[in-house]
């Protein structure tokens, strides 16, 4: 019997263990969005791990200094959704844009092209998508937690290790759209090291304390 309870009560000490170090559980990522200005005549270069994004405007042929010095595009730099600086070179960053994928949610009958990076990815569901879902964007396989924007089409989606991204909207009547970065709000909520030993500590003092009584 004595045996019996100390095996029990080592097997709490171990629930309990599992349940604090445990990993939370997947939750819908929050965002906040900055404008990044008109997407006529931009494009993405791309996106730094911290969240800087770089666009490219495209300078008309006939205006300088493209005209006079065929310096045809300008460099800016967009931090929190401010223009930080603009060059006609391009500036030394390491971008870390993400790769296209093939992404396969539940909900949908068939796979679509996406951009992934570090588990995050972003893709649109498409015209084929099944009703309700069909033609909005999403960041995970969830359609209801992970649906960020309903409506338009985002294209051009450059996304970061960190999940953050940044795309191009379209706008009805092919006005270029508008450029937009997403910042990826969410945090996991990671037990602290001090945390988790002192805890371990306190446990294992339980069990040597429980082990004398029942010997």
């Amino acid at each position: 019997m004595k045996i019996f309870k100390l095996c029990l009560g080592i097997a709490a000490i171990a629930a309990l263990i599992g349940l604090f170090t445990a990993p939370p559980k997947a939750h819908a990522d929050t965002y906040q969005l900055f404008d990044l200005g008109s997407g006529a005549r931009t494009s993405l270069l791309g996106i730094t791990d911290s969240g800087t994004a770089v666009l490219v405007y495209h300078i008309f042929a006939g205006v300088d200094p493209c005209k006079s010095s065929n310096i045809c595009d300008e460099y800016e730099t967009w931090v929190n959704g401010v223009l930080v600086n603009q060059s006609y070179t391009a500036p030394n960053l390491v971008y870390d844009n993400g790769t296209p994928c093939t992404v396969s949610p539940s909900f949908l009958p068939l796979s679509v092209p996406g951009t992934c990076n570090n588990g995050h990815e972003v893709y649109s569901a498409g015209p084929g998508g099944t009703i309700p879902y069909a033609g909005e964007t999403f960041t995970g396989p969830d359609p209801v937690a992970n649906l960020f924007a309903a409506g338009p089409f985002i294209e051009d989606v450059h996304l970061n290790s960190s999940g953050d991204f940044i795309y191009n909207v379209s706008h009805a009547g092919g006005d270029g759209g508008e450029n937009v970065e997403a910042i990826d709000l969410t945090t996991d909520q990671v037990p602290e090291p001090a945390s988790i030993f002192l805890l371990g500590t306190g446990l294992f003092a339980t069990l040597g304390t429980l082990r004398r009584r029942l010997f």
